[in-house]
């Protein structure tokens, strides 16, 4: 069991100044059924989430990259829930069951330190995929299949169910409120992914590329079935649909520098490119980078510091139709996070970890409910917060 609690303030700009706090709970079990039913290569495990508090970016910023990566809509739910067989030494590994996309792929080792949600989940999945796509909190059924043809080389291809939520309007979090729905019957996410680590003993890396495919039909984003754009008065208000959509990405990882014995510290850097067609997509860029240190003073070795930002463009067929809805309006089209922090190991069981972000272009202009449904630009935003995490 791990227990997360965060607390927020916001300093200048965005929504408003104030203080937010928002917690986690996340209880899980692994049961090797090997020990348990002789059934050799096989793993039975499931987790559950206790969502608490208000959200930071909900409540203070109106940032679209969420300042917190477990800031969600309150609330109690099963998240992960799969069975996993193991074979050939573990050089093919199945997994079937329910799961995020971001569980396994589209993921760097060295960003998992930054408490923005863009560094553990692209920010482009989040506003292109239908309800965000499988990400935490909630998942939906997949079947992945990891193959390691080599000690160097990986791949992962996995199928997920096309839209994590039930139909419907408002928070896809709300739809699916006990993480149970299980639905198998919308239209098909898949992923594939390969990776390389390189091997090198003194300074390893590992080097990664991937897409995703969704076979459901997407709305324009400017213009409609008649090709008009939507916010002529004469349109249709019906968007052009178009066949299916995907997204093309990288990621990297590389150590730097370490001091001499001592090859589990020193600087690593990572770096994670994504990009999906504009026309069908509100987001069709996203970039982040970062530079991590482990044990950057001698008396705190576990200790980890780091920086990095993160940006995501809007679209240009989006950008153009606020511009034509709102009679010449421009947008900044693009919001940018950058973030320093330092994680101290106070223990095994227990960290401490302040964090800063200033986020550029807070919404990136566009109309949202927090800015009367106008586009009303946000001022940067400054806000600084403390997380701690304790495991049981």
């Amino acid at each position: 069991m791990k227990e997360q609690g965060e607390v927020w303030g916001g300093l200048a700009g965005g929504l408003r100044r104030g203080t937010v706090y928002t917690g986690l709970t996340t209880a899980s079990v692994t049961l090797d059924l090997g020990t348990m039913l002789h059934w050799d290569g096989a793993t039975l495990f499931a987790s559950a989430y206790q969502i608490h508090g208000r959200g930071p970016s909900a409540n203070l910023v109106g940032n679209l990259q969420t300042v917190s990566n477990i800031e969600a809509t309150r609330g109690t739910k099963l998240y992960a829930l799969w069975l996993e067989q193991s074979l050939w030494d573990d050089r093919l590994n199945i997994r079937v069951g329910q799961a995020g996309a971001n569980d396994e792929m589209m993921l760097s080792q060295n960003a998992a330190l930054f408490l923005n949600s863009s560094f553990g989940y692209p920010a482009s999945t989040t506003f292109d995929l239908p309800s965000g796509g499988p990400n935490y909190p909630i998942a939906t059924p997949m079947l992945r299949v990891k193959l390691k043809p080599t000690d160097h080389v990986t791949v992962i291809g996995a199928v997920f169910n096309g839209d994590p939520a039930p139909p419907g309007a408002g928070d896809p979090q709300r739809r699916d409120a006990s993480g149970t729905a299980f639905r198998v019957n919308d239209h098909a996410l898949g992923f594939l992914e390969l990776a390389y680590a390189t091997g090198n003993a003194d300074l390893p890396g590992t080097y990664k590329v991937g897409g995703w495919y969704h076979t459901a039909p997407f709305a324009d984003q400017r213009l409609d079935n008649t090709g008009q754009s939507l916010a002529d008065p004469a349109s249709t208000g019906v968007a052009r649909q178009h066949r299916g959509n995907h997204g093309l990405y990288a990621v990297v990882d590389q150590m730097l520098w370490h001091p001499a014995g001592a090859a589990d510290k020193g600087v690593a850097m990572f770096g994670l490119v994504m990009t999906a067609p504009g026309d069908r997509n509100l987001s069709d860029l996203f970039v982040e980078a970062g530079v991590n240190w482990t044990g950057p003073f001698p008396a705190r070795p576990a200790d980890i510091a780091g920086f990095a930002i993160a940006y995501v463009h809007i679209s240009r067929a989006a950008q153009q139709l606020v511009a034509e809805r709102f009679a010449g309006s421009r947008i900044p089209g693009h919001e940018t996070v950058l973030e320093a922090t330092y994680q101290f190991q106070i223990a095994r069981w227990w960290t401490l970890q302040p964090d800063v972000q200033y986020v550029i272009n807070p919404g990136a202009g566009l109309p949202t409910p927090a800015t009367g449904n106008r586009p009303v630009p946000l001022r940067n935003a400054w806000i600084v917060g403390l997380h701690g995490s304790v495991t049981f």
